[in-house]
């Protein structure tokens, strides 16, 4: 009996010592998937949730106990939370398994606040910060197309540093006021431009907010959408230093290919006869036989000259860089990010100015920095302090080799860069030139000489917030303060020749010497230095807030009330604007139970300065969202088992848009004076002396855009999170917007004001299908996305008047409508030109051709006038898609992006298309020209000047934007950890991306890239080529932890 005792008491004593002996003891592991190491996993004791640490960049941890149960908790975004006992262990190896279905378990909402995926009720739609990177390029934006459903976008160049693509949210609804979105970056609002600048290095995750029940939040500011981005923030542990170096390539999306000299030139003279009517008449050639033989043989480059302006001047590839250096860590009081980063972008030009002793290519420098921190005083009180800054240079050439101020870029793509008026260099080693008044200064010496233009811009910002829980008043009440200023402040230096001042040469074959084309202009003139302030912009913001969030049993409620004031001024060199405001109070309430129903108020009662009545300058913008899990119930969790999700949710509101004009006081009396603007005295003159009129009456009832917005939406997910869907409708009326009347007599004598009138209706779908699974015992890993947009719009109401005929007015047609003439083809024989309308006002004689675009005359009055001109169609697609795919598998990652839009229209009856010019160059495409011999099968008008009904805008040029891009490709390695041991560092990555890699379907011509055309509702500038092309570019980096 004594020995049993004995045994007992030493048993119990080990026991105690298993239990209680946990703490002080020290804890260390791995935490990893079955990728490798998971970085910034959460490890904490079950008990004593504040004793916890964050792994390493090898998913390394160590932990101190403090308690005594001997469990740890591990956790980590996207994967299921595991549970492990510490008894008897000092080290544990802990396998994390993807969590699918909680991939997306927690959205960003407006003012830093979040909800549960399965409980949110409103159309969101998310990117990851690491989706941004996996894009080589400078702005954000243009990582976004065919990634983000609603999100519709167009990159209409790649200069370096102007590269950002035009963006807005489920299409546009407006005429008169701003499109773009709201744009807010960790609680400060920046602008479409600002956002280029920000490092993508620096990104956790980037959200769009497209109804009313989660934009209302911004109530007059929140009808086109908002785009939410939050930046990386620290955890608790060690310090994790991270490196990035990335180099890359970049060419042109589009090559300017011509036709050789003979070819061009033979077509010349084709242009010389053909633009005439009669084509028995023998009219004289630009080029003899003789000549143009000359020219093919390329015997004589000097006399004979054909030169490749586009071999000559541009660099087959040109050189981008990116560096990163990034330090995370901390405490579990004070935690800290800190982020440098630096990118350069060359341009596309080869090295005119190496010895010039300045840069006058197209170059882009950009510096960033940011540090975050999170500083936790006490368990309930909360401290953030932010610092960012973003600095940018951006270089051009002053290359103006015309006289009306344009690029030689645009030259060269209007075709006006003449390859046979002069040599690049002549014989004795001087510039080429020609004094011929058609020709333009030798572009290779001017972009030599002409100097450059520098545009800084410095942006910095801070937010400071305080976060106090109030747990000894109640359970889940807490009180938050915030303040934001940001300030962007931009200047110019440039160093400037006068093109008129820069020699160049012409053979004189009676002096048999090379003389200046410009009389005794034998050196180069002054170099002349300009700059000074261009502008800035400041917006400070305000927030104080109470917000309660508790959970009672099956009852999870969210509610709080906000009082914000955005303060923003904005200042250019000539002028600056008064400071105006947006103030206003916000709330929201959201409420479930058990997660099944739904539901969420929200709206802001606030107001901006911009409106000058009492009565207009504030009001209330509410939504209310709903919505029903039925996977929840009960009786659909027994019998459809292979359903993980699926909620059905809507919503309706009422959202405002104070974008509505470039001054801030629209409504304001305004007076104009000078020379012209008076009135006339006496009876010996009609002419108007000098006085003061005005020029506009104003109108104080102006007021905000208001739309009223309802969507519907259904989220499905199926088989433990591997299959997703999500589709959306909407409908969104916009009205009040700013219109001046058309409809009130011009006798009524003076301008009419803007007034609130205006209404459009735009309408659209969103469908978005993942899938994901794992396989070989979950070493690889895999996924496909696809998803589809779709927005259309239309005016309802533009108080237009009574138009001449139906198909004049702009209503019942979409915001960006394109107008032009309806053609019949190609005119075949000389009778139908002799009996066809008149074009405008002319002879058919003098403009119309054989072989040329026949338009046809809509009001039958034998005049081919702007009353023949019809809708041709809208410059906006109204539809986006995207596919992307990818897998993961040991150490290695591959994903692809395809991005599409279609259903809109492009006139491509500008640059290098139009024939109308003797300096032009010729492409492919003008070879299937009209001939007396092509006739019927001829894809190209005859050759024939400007003056031609082949130059005006018809639906023969109107073609379909259409295409579908390779858009984005990466393909890395992760080096095994032994190897990355014995250099010192750990986690080291190797990658290949590209962006922009090619066009798999256009119905445009090779050389136009269907987004660098513009457009808009006026026919003077559709169908414009940006001058500089979109960028391919194919990026290598390597990543490394230190």
């Amino acid at each position: 009996m004594k020995r049993i005792l004995i045994y007992i008491i030493v048993l119990s004593a080990f026991i105690t010592q298993m239990v209680y002996g946990q703490a002080g003891k020290i804890i260390s592991g791995v935490v990893s998937d079955n990728r490798g190491p998971i970085p910034g996993a959460t490890v904490y004791e079950k008990e004593l949730t504040a004793n916890g640490a964050v792994t390493d960049q090898n998913g390394k941890f160590s932990l101190k106990l403090k308690g005594n149960a001997g469990t740890l908790v591990i956790k980590s975004i996207g994967y299921l939370t595991r549970e492990i006992s510490t008894t008897g262990k000092t080290t544990v190896n802990i396998t994390l398994q993807e969590d699918a279905k909680g991939l997306e378990e927690v959205v960003v909402l407006g003012f830093g606040e979040k909800a549960k995926k399965i409980t949110s009720t409103g159309a969101v739609s998310s990117i990851s910060g690491k989706e941004i990177r996996q894009s080589p390029t400078s702005s954000i934006q243009n990582s976004l197309a065919g990634r983000l459903p609603g999100f519709f976008s167009q990159q209409r160049g790649g200069q370096p540093g102007k590269d950002g693509a035009e963006f807005n949210i489920r299409g546009i609804s407006t005429y008169q006021g701003t499109t773009r979105p709201l744009i807010i970056v960790d609680d400060i609002e920046v602008t479409a431009d600002q956002i280029s600048m920000i490092d993508q290095n620096e990104i956790e995750s980037l959200t769009i907010l497209k109804d009313a029940s989660t934009t209302a939040v911004y109530g007059v500011r929140g009808a086109n959408g908002v785009v939410v981005i939050r930046t990386r923030r620290g955890e608790a542990g060690k310090p994790q230093l991270t490196f990035r170096q990335e180099v890359g390539l970049n060419s042109s999306t589009m090559n300017f290919d011509t036709n050789d000299g003979y070819t061009t030139l033979a077509l010349l003279n084709e242009w010389t006869t053909q633009q005439y009517l009669d084509p028995a008449i023998q009219y004289p050639k630009y080029f003899a036989g003789n000549n143009l033989e000359r020219y093919r043989l390329q015997d004589d480059p000097y006399n004979f000259p054909f030169v490749d302006w586009w071999d000559e001047l541009t660099l087959k590839n040109s050189l981008q860089s990116r560096t990163n250096f990034d330090i995370s860590g901390g405490t579990q009081k004070t935690k800290y990010f800190v982020s440098l980063g630096y990118f350069n972008q060359g341009g596309m030009y080869k090295n005119f100015t190496k010895d010039e002793g300045y840069n006058g290519n197209y170059n882009f420098d950009r510096y960033n920095f940011r540090s975050n921190v999170d500083i936790d005083p006490t368990k309930d009180l909360h401290i953030r302090f932010d610092l960012s800054g973003r600095f940018g240079v951006t270089n051009s050439p002053n290359d103006s080799p015309g006289n009306n101020g344009a690029p030689t870029l645009q030259y060269l793509w209007n075709g006006q860069l003449s390859a046979f008026g002069y040599p690049a260099f002549n014989a004795n080693g001087t510039y080429g030139g020609s004094t011929s008044s058609a020709t333009k200064i030798n572009p290779i010496a001017n972009l030599r000489y002409s100097g450059y233009s520098r545009d800084y811009t410095n942006n910095l910002g801070f937010v400071t917030q305080v976060n106090q829980k109030l747990n000894f008043i109640t359970d889940g009440l807490s009180a938050n303060a915030l303040l934001s200023y940001a300030s962007d402040y931009s200047f110019n230096r440039s160093l400037k020749r006068n093109a008129a001042e820069i020699p160049t040469y012409y053979w004189d074959p009676n002096t048999k010497s090379y003389l200046p084309v410009v009389n005794n202009l034998y050196r180069l003139g002054n170099l002349s230095r300009t700059g000074g302030y261009t502008g800035s912009n400041r917006v400070t913001n305000l927030q104080a807030s109470v917000k309660y969030d508790k959970s009672f049993g099956n009852h999870d409620l969210n509610a709080f009330v906000l009082l914000n004031q955005t303060t923003k001024t904005d200042e250019t060199a000539s002028a600056a604007t008064e400071p105006y405001n947006v103030r206003g109070i916000t709330g929201s309430i959201s409420y479930n139970f058990k997660q099944r129903y739904l539901l969420d108020i929200k709206g802001a009662y606030n107001g901006s300065d911009k409106f000058q009545n009492a009565n207009k300058r504030y009001a209330l913008f509410p939504a209310v969202s709903v919505g029903y899990n039925i996977s929840e119930e009960s009786f659909f969790k027994k019998n459809i088992t292979f359903v993980d999700n699926l909620k059905i949710r809507a919503s309706y509101g009422i959202v405002g848009n104070d974008g509505i004009g470039s001054s801030v006081y629209t409504y304001e009396k305004t007076y104009s004076s000078g020379s012209g603007k008076g009135y006339v005295f006496g009876e010996t003159s009609n002419t108007a002396q000098s006085g003061i009129i005005e020029p506009t009456l104003s109108n104080t009832e102006i007021t905000w855009e208001t739309q009223t917005d309802g969507n519907i939406g259904l989220d499905l997910k199926m088989f433990k999170g591997k299959v997703s869907f999500t589709a959306d409708f909407y409908k969104k009326r916009r009205e009040d917007i700013l219109t001046q009347r058309s409809s009130v007599a011009a006798a009524f004598g003076a301008s009419l004001p803007f007034v609130n009138l205006g209404i459009v209706e735009n309408k659209g779908y969103e469908f978005e299908l993942t899938y994901r699974d794992n396989a070989f015992s979950n070493k690889l890993s895999y996924f496909i996305n696809a998803q589809i947009s779709h927005s259309e719009n239309k005016v309802v109401f533009r108080d237009e008047g009574l138009a001449k005929y139906p198909w004049l007015g702009l209503t019942g047609k979409p915001v960006g409508a394109l107008f032009g003439y309806q053609d019949a083809g190609l005119y075949q024989s000389l009778y139908d030109v002799y009996n066809s309308p008149k074009l405008l006002t002319a002879t058919p004689l003098n403009n119309l051709n054989l072989g040329g675009v026949k338009l046809v005359d809509l009001n039958g009055d034998n005049v081919i006038d702007q009353y023949d001109m019809g809708y041709l169609g809208t410059n906006q697609p109204e539809f986006i898609a995207g596919l992307s795919l990818g897998f993961s598998y040991k150490g290695f990652d591959f994903s692809t992006l395809f991005q599409s839009s279609f259903k809109y229209f492009i006139n491509i009856n500008r640059g290098i298309i139009s024939y109308s010019r003797p300096e032009n160059q010729s492409v492919p495409y003008n070879l299937g020209r009209w001939t007396p011999i092509t006739g019927n099968d001829a894809s190209f008008p005859v050759l024939a000047g400007s003056g031609s009904q082949n130059s005006v805008y018809s639906t023969y040029w109107t073609k379909r934007g259409d295409y579908i891009r390779w858009k984005n490709v990466e393909i890395g390695y992760r080096l095994p950890d032994s190897f990355a041991k014995k250099l010192h560092v750990n986690n080291i990555r190797l990658y290949a991306n590209g962006y922009n890699l090619g066009l798999l379907y256009t119905a445009l011509p090779v050389f136009i890239d269907p987004e660098s055309v513009t457009g808009s509702s006026s026919t003077t500038n559709i169908g414009d080529i940006n001058e500089y092309p979109q960028q391919r570019i194919y990026n290598f980096g390597i990543q490394f932890g230190l």
